[in-house]
């Protein structure tokens, strides 16, 4: 098995976020997030989703998501600081984001906690006169006991299990305000995420070289302040 190094990692994942922002400037206009000093910097994310059993890739390129048969779920929470605005003139923001997830296993294992924190790259379209945030992060996930769909799936392709994973947490976002002119807020949005762990095809000892993981399809609303 080849151990990758820390830095083919780490260009992997900037691959990842510059060829799905170049995807979003190629497809639809641009705006960018206002600049002014009475911004909202934090923002709390409420969400609540199912385990689907298809890829992340399929999931994000045409919505294949069926519900996985064992029906299990999560309910999560995000604290969230919003660090860079219009990072080198693009309609860009990042963000560092805390995670706390319940896992709802059914019965099939005990309940348990999931702790995620990862860095988020906002970026802010204009897709049928609506402005969309689509977003993309990266970090680390840790499971008091690894979510029993993602474990099937593991020690099904590698034999192995890992509390601590790679994560991945892809999707998109609306303000109510633009939804809902007479009634919605400015700093209240909704959206779809997809909340993804895996162990990066065996290649890393840090994910006990597992491969495979679980994906959760999530709906949120978020309150900034």
């Amino acid at each position: 098995v080849i151990h990758l190094p820390l830095s083919a990692y780490l260009t992997m994942v900037k691959v990842i976020y510059i060829s799905f922002f170049l995807l979003m400037s190629g497809l639809f206009g641009q705006y960018r997030s206002p600049s002014n000093s009475h911004q909202h910097q934090w923002a709390l994310r409420i969400y609540k989703g199912y385990a689907t059993y298809r890829p992340l890739m399929a999931i994000i390129t045409y919505g294949d998501m069926p519900r996985e048969r064992h029906d299990t779920g999560i309910r999560g929470i995000d604290l969230s600081r919003t660090m860079i605005r219009n990072w080198r003139g693009l309609p860009l923001d990042w963000s560092l984001r805390a995670g706390f997830i319940r896992h709802n296993e059914m019965g099939y294992q005990p309940n348990h906690n999931q702790y995620t924190l990862f860095f988020q790259g906002h970026y802010h379209r204009r897709v049928l006169g609506f402005p969309v945030s689509f977003f993309i992060g990266e970090g680390l996930s840790y499971a008091e006991l690894v979510p029993y769909v993602e474990g099937r799936e593991t020690y099904r392709l590698s034999n192995r299990r890992s509390n601590l994973m790679n994560y991945l947490n892809v999707g998109f976002e609306l303000k109510t305000s633009h939804l809902f002119p007479r009634v919605g807020y400015d700093f209240v949005s909704v959206g779809f995420a997809v909340s993804h762990r895996s162990g990066i095809y065996e290649q890393v000892k840090l994910f006990n070289n597992t491969k495979g993981g679980g994906n959760f399809v999530t709906l949120f609303t978020e309150y900034k302040f």
